[in-house]
């Protein structure tokens, strides 16, 4: 099953964790100008769109089908077609009420997560993959890791803090990315400065796993890699027999296979061949080694490793040409040059 459209925070305590007041920026406008209406109903015009009505900060619940079925105090209605809101009050709305429109600040916190989450991956150009395998998941016990979280999270509270202080807004912002100097978070993500649980270093030379498919409910993973790749591939990493590896018991029954390109195309080549996985670095093709995590694993979860055999140029050039040319002073036309052969 594919995490690709998750979003990856709380609705509350992570944004909280960002802006401690947060819910302050809830949205509500103040509904004044309320006339009688007749039979205790009371009405006002040019609201703007109702979702939600609060009455001295509390929610009075879903509006009214009409306008006729306002029998009961704290009942509402908004007519979208004339712009205007009724409220049956027992007290006059005016002058023993607050009454302010809004949106469900439940729902409003959770669009501007799915939001966040939507600009993640469109900024980093990248999926972001749910962590995998027992013991992976950190003190927090999150399915992403904290990096992931903190920032749609950041990215949520500018959001909802933009309307009311757009210079807060930037500022709260620019912790996840920062569009003049790019030392944001997930600018040092997009560069590499920052690596998610499921890449490799480049430098390192051992390769970056992906996640292709996992069943909902697998909990192991591939949890390192290691080895000097003997060519440029990507592998197709596999469970041909799922089932339970575990700490402290032997394993002959849940296996993987690994497949390799060859003359004809990518993840076709036999590499292994339904190995038991041991928790040990076990062979995958090309000169590389993969560790499985302990956990759960079901028939045909899949990984891909994507490896490149391709040397990295550091270091002094093999030669520097330097040129010195004579003072304006002289009469010399002539230059030297001097070759280093580093």
């Amino acid at each position: 099953m594919s995490s690709y459209e998750d979003y990856f925070c709380n609705t509350t305590t992570d944004l909280e964790f960002v802006v401690p007041d947060i819910q302050a920026f809830d949205r509500k406008i103040p509904i004044t100008g309320w006339i009688h209406n007749g039979s205790n109903v009371f009405k006002a015009g040019s609201t703007g769109t109702v979702d939600t009505l609060f009455r001295d900060n509390f929610d009075l619940g879903s509006s009214q089908s009409a306008l006729g079925d306002l029998d009961t105090d704290g009942e509402w209605y908004y007519n979208s077609t004339t712009d205007t809101t009724y409220i049956k009050s027992d007290n006059n709305p005016m002058t023993h009420h607050i009454v302010e429109g809004g949106r469900d600040y439940s729902d409003l916190k959770t669009e501007a997560i799915k939001r966040g989450a939507e600009f993640i991956r469109s900024y980093l150009g990248k999926p972001v993959y749910k962590r995998r395998g027992v013991g992976i998941q950190g003190s927090t016990e999150r399915d992403f890791e904290d990096i992931i979280v903190r920032c749609n999270a950041i990215i949520a509270c500018a959001y909802l803090v933009r309307p009311y202080d757009p210079d807060r807004a930037d500022e709260i912002e620019s912790q996840a990315y920062d569009r003049e100097d790019e030392l944001g978070y997930l600018d040092q993500i997009k560069r590499g400065e920052i690596r998610l649980w499921n890449e490799t270093d480049f430098s390192k030379k051992k390769g970056i796993v992906n996640p292709i498919t996992y069943d909902s409910s697998s909990t192991g993973s591939i949890i390192n890699v290691e080895g000097n790749p003997s060519s440029t591939d990507r592998i197709k990493i596999i469970i041909a027999n799922g089932g339970t590896v575990s700490y402290g018991s032997e394993n002959t029954s849940v296996t993987f296979s690994s497949y390799v390109k060859n003359d004809k195309g990518y993840k076709v080549q036999l590499a292994t061949s339904a190995e038991a996985i041991n928790g040990d670095l076990q062979a995958v093709g090309h000169g590389m080694y993969v560790q499985f995590s302990m956990g759960v694993y079901a028939t045909n979860d899949e990984w891909e490793l994507d490896i490149s055999s391709e040397q990295v140029e550091t270091g002094l050039p093999k030669s520097v040409n330097a040129i010195r040319y004579p003072y304006k002073s002289r009469s010399l036309n002539t230059s030297v040059t001097t070759t280093y052969n580093g």
